[in-house]
């Protein structure tokens, strides 16, 4: 199978910041997948470039590959429309989107039909995007690139400067978040969080995979970000343009977006931190029960009193613990890879 892929390749834009998530899953993923053949278009090219000209790059490449799909992980404008229009007329083009239980009103909804096929990960999206024109959908879902989340063991704890924690939250810094970790210190745990904003600061993906690997818990926090924020409220009159943020007064479209931002996410993490063999304690998210077995393969918690009950009771026992990681890993290799979601991806597309 021959796949033409386009996606962001460093975080941000920034080489400073690593290699970025869509790169460690989606680009390697696919290059992975087995007699699959990937031609890289990341968009990381167009500060070089320019817009157009990566635009045409693609197309020639269409024309001149014959791929049996193009595949691209959306993140803002970095694409021409006319030119997905005609990357139509030469092959299967596929987009995954990210965040549509906010982005779906003032994003995805845009972009989606100049597609031949749409994959969201929220469970009521596919509905939605038939109402606007898009009947190819497939619902999907985040997954583990198991070639690089695995579990690790006999090695130094490798943070300077931190005792070594029961506890582990790795994350961006938010307030929600703050307030959570805040609450848990409070109660006489141990506990650390890693990321940008917190003042452990972000670490290494190598460092992060050995903390998923050796904490006793790993917390998967997504509270909701609130409404009054900056981050928030920026969302009704600007937008990301490629690597920079433009006005965008499209009113009532991001007035949509701002209104579904509390909707609680499945993330990347809820199937890393089990691919480590680590023992997650999460909260509640959209169909987050179909992917795992509460009680069995990952904990999820109920509020934040719930969350520090579960946290002193987890920890005083070992043994239970570990056995929820262990069938949490083997559940997680043996269904949430990337390999099984392109695979899955792939025949219902009919390649």
């Amino acid at each position: 199978m021959k796949i033409i892929y386009s996606g962001l390749q460093f975080n941000n834009y920034k080489n400073s910041e690593g290699l970025s998530f869509e790169h460690n899953s989606f680009y390697l993923g696919l290059k992975s997948y087995p007699n699959a053949e990937v031609i890289y278009f990341p968009f990381d090219r167009i500060l070089e470039i320019g817009k157009e000209r990566f635009n045409q790059e693609i197309l020639e490449a269409v024309k001149r590959e014959k791929p049996d799909i193009f595949f691209a992980f959306m993140l803002s404008d970095e694409f021409e429309p006319d030119i997905l229009k005609e990357i139509k007329k030469y092959t299967v083009s596929l987009a995954w989107f990210a965040d549509d239980s906010w982005r779906f009103y003032n994003y995805s909804r845009f972009w989606a039909p100049y597609f031949t096929w749409a994959v969201p990960t929220y469970s009521w999206m596919p509905e939605l995007y038939k109402k606007i024109g898009q009947p190819n959908i497939i619902r999907s879902q985040w997954a583990a690139n198991t070639d690089i989340y695995r579990p690790i063991s006999n090695f130094q704890y490798p943070i300077s400067n931190t005792e070594q924690p029961n506890v582990v939250f790795i994350g961006l810094w938010k307030k929600p978040r703050e307030r959570i970790i805040s609450a848990i210190k409070r109660a006489g745990i141990n506990i650390q969080a890693f990321g940008a904003g917190w003042p452990n600061g972000r670490i290494s993906r190598e460092e992060m995979i050995k903390l998923f690997s050796i904490s006793k818990i790993n917390l998967g926090l997504n509270p909701a970000p609130g409404y009054f924020n900056k981050n928030s409220l920026g969302r009704l009159l600007f937008k990301r343009s490629i690597n920079k943020i433009i006005p965008d007064f499209h009113i009532w479209s991001n007035f949509q977006t701002w209104l579904h931002r509390g909707i609680p996410q499945i993330n990347a993490r809820h199937f890393e931190i089990p691919a480590c063999k680590g023992f997650m304690l999460t909260s509640f998210a959209d169909d987050l029960d179909k992917y795992y077995e509460p009680g069995k393969e990952i904990i999820v918690y109920d509020g934040v009193s719930d969350l520090i009950d579960k946290v002193r009771y987890y920890l005083s026992r070992e043994d239970e613990r570990l056995e929820i990681a262990a069938a949490g890993y083997e559940r997680t290799i043996q269904n949430h890879t990337y390999e099984a979601r392109f695979k899955e991806l792939f025949d219902k597309i009919g390649l």
